[in-house]
């Protein structure tokens, strides 16, 4: 008998447990998630607004009625920013508050606030049931504009000292060259290495043959890539050929 009681006493107490359950369920209405979230900082100066998603949705005539009275955007001075409330078509519970700049300015690195009223509610008449808020701040544009114009010097600064440095190397190969062409003495030359002066000569004669012929052959090449540029300038249908097409001979018929 005493074991009977037991199990109806249990028995009661999950039927119980399983009401309480029952009414708490999730058909309350909430907010799922927000864009930027609460906290965020460095949001857009451009589009200034914050998405938010419910778990209901809240598209119905009856609801933007209520839901576009009581959301507002405000800024860190607690005044209202003028906004658009917007609503999705689509069942999927999203609302976009988003500022209206047409005629005002938003602030550099400045906080601000979408207000979310208790009584916001759902297609289906779920009210959210307690006041919410989503905070950001506005990225700085100052520091902003100084580490671009910090980037620029140094890029710009980088660009010019390669350019001094290449013109310098340049520079002091030529003299270097002029000096060895100018302090060439091939008696000299000849003590030193042990040739003959004649050997020295000619190794010299050679060198400077070479070198010739090297500056030469620099020199027909940015020729030729001017008149390239040049004809490709006028003619525009004329194309460079690297060697000629071959031929192909086609039998006669008998």
């Amino acid at each position: 008998m005493k074991r009977r009681g037991i199990v109806a006493l249990l028995a009661a107490v999950m039927v119980i447990a399983g009401s309480v359950f029952c009414y708490a369920d999730t058909d309350g209405l909430e907010l799922l998630s927000t864009y930027p979230e609460n906290g965020q900082e460095n949001t857009s100066m451009e589009n200034v607004g914050v998405k938010l998603r419910f778990n209901h949705p809240v598209n119905s005539k009856a609801a933007k009625k209520v839901d576009s009275k009581v959301v507002k955007l405000v800024d860190e001075d607690g005044k209202t920013v003028p906004s658009q409330i917007l609503f999705s078509d689509k069942n999927d519970g999203l609302v976009l508050v988003l500022a209206d700049t047409t005629d005002y300015r938003v602030k550099n690195n400045a906080k601000y606030t979408v207000k979310i009223g208790a009584d916001f509610v759902d297609n289906d008449g779920h009210v959210l049931g307690r006041d919410q808020e989503i905070t950001f701040k506005t990225y700085n544009q100052s520091v902003n504009n100084i580490v671009n114009m910090a980037m620029m010097v140094v890029m710009f600064g980088g660009i010019m000292f390669v350019t001094m440095k290449q013109q310098k190397e340049k520079e002091a190969e030529e003299k270097e060259t002029k000096t060895k062409e100018a302090a060439f003495n091939p008696y000299k030359e000849a003590k030193r290495t042990g040739k003959t002066v004649q050997e020295v000569i000619d190794e010299e004669n050679k060198r400077q043959a070479k070198l010739a012929k090297k500056n030469k052959k620099k020199g027909d090449a940015h020729s030729k890539g001017k008149e390239r540029i040049i004809c490709a300038d006028y003619l525009n249908n004329v194309y460079h050929v690297h060697a000629p097409a071959p031929i192909h001979k086609t039998k006669k018929k008998k």
